[in-house]
């Protein structure tokens, strides 16, 4: 007549007048030590020594056998989750709102906590789900072959991220409750809290260089070289193609914050350092005529990219000191001139030199 009723068994009994069955037979909940229950009052009770309010959640762990009473609802069956020393889960607490992260141990959530799920920028994602080796693919053309790119598998979003940081690599990594960067350096295992995300590089490609063809994570700190293709005008108006090859590298000290925090303060180093070596060549080959720069192409470019030091000597490298990027030597690949008559008449001229050297 309105009033619930348990019947535990072992026990045979008849429905009297005015009596239904709810929820007919249920099974007896069997907790082994790594489960619990999540549970919740539906009106006041005594259960044991403590009275329960309705609306009351607590939770109830194992091993022990479990017979919920009238006055209670069983909302959820918790499992606990193992984590080993390089895994972890994103965990909210629903009565302050604060996010953690927990790793390395055998963790079950309680009735005050639920997973949370980090999000990503959309370019980070797909970073981390191609899993990319940032050593083997760094190709100049940054052309990434749909052949070659592994199946993305989606994330779970409630798993701490964790990143390999390669050999002779730095990521950074900022947090914005913190308002502080940190950079790690490889071969490391990065693990992002709540708070923290990548910071993302897009560096120029392709030759002649072009802005955001290649994507990643990490830095690399080389040495490495890219390539480059600009066009220059000599005093006498012959514009050339030249085809300029740097060999460059990092000088960092990953003890030294100050030093680490300079890496990233250039967003594009590969467009940021082509660009710059290229305004240089161009000045300087401005300023010869077509004859003199053919002869001493090499030494023309050394001394305007690299300076020249008190002893009139070229220097040996020329440093960016904004983010310690260093270019230790340059490579002139090929001199070509622009207009397709003037290439046809430096043919001719140099085929007419060796034939009658020949003769």
């Amino acid at each position: 007549l309105g009033r619930k009723k348990l019947v535990k068994g072992e026990k045979s009994f008849f429905l009297m007048p005015g009596e239904w069955l709810e929820k007919g037979i249920q099974n007896v909940y069997i907790l082994g030590e790594n489960e619990g229950l999540i549970l919740k009052s539906t009106e006041q009770f005594q259960d044991g020594d403590k009275v329960r309010q309705p609306g009351d959640l607590w939770m109830i762990r194992g091993p022990v056998e479990y017979v919920a009473p009238v006055e209670v609802e069983v909302i959820t069956k918790r499992v606990a989750i193992p984590l080993d020393e390089n895994e972890g889960i994103y965990i909210r607490d629903v009565k302050t709102g604060k996010v953690r992260a927990v790793t390395g141990q055998t963790y079950m959530l309680n009735q005050d906590e639920e997973l949370w799920e980090k999000e990503l920028p959309p370019a980070v994602e797909l970073l981390l789900a191609q899993n990319k080796d940032p050593l083997a693919q760094r190709g100049e053309t940054g052309n990434y072959q749909q052949s070659m790119a592994p199946k993305l598998t989606a994330r779970d979003k409630t798993r701490v991220i964790t990143f390999r940081v390669p050999h002779n690599a730095c990521v950074q990594i900022y947090d914005y409750k913190e308002k502080k960067a940190r950079v790690v350096f490889g071969p490391e295992l990065v693990m992002l809290g709540p708070d923290e995300q990548f910071t993302q590089l897009s560096l120029s490609g392709g030759k002649p260089k072009k802005p955001n063809v290649i994507k990643s994570l990490c830095l690399l700190l080389g040495p490495d070289f890219c390539t480059d293709i600009i066009t220059v005008e000599t005093a006498d108006h012959a514009r050339l193609s030249l085809q300029l090859s740097y060999n460059w590298h990092f000088i960092s000290d990953p003890k030294d914050p100050v030093q680490s925090a300079k890496l990233f303060s250039v967003p594009d180093f590969v467009g940021d350092a082509c660009k710059a070596i290229a305004s240089r060549v161009r000045g300087a080959v401005a300023s010869v005529k077509f004859d003199d720069f053919h002869k001493n192409s090499a030494k023309i470019i050394r001394a305007s990219v690299f300076g020249i030091d008190e002893k009139q000597k070229v220097r040996d490298f020329f440093e960016f000191k904004q983010n310690n990027l260093a270019i230790t030597s340059i490579d002139i690949q090929s001199v070509e001139p622009v207009d397709q008559r003037t290439r046809d008449a430096l043919m001719k001229s140099v085929q007419l030199a060796i034939e009658i050297t020949t003769n």
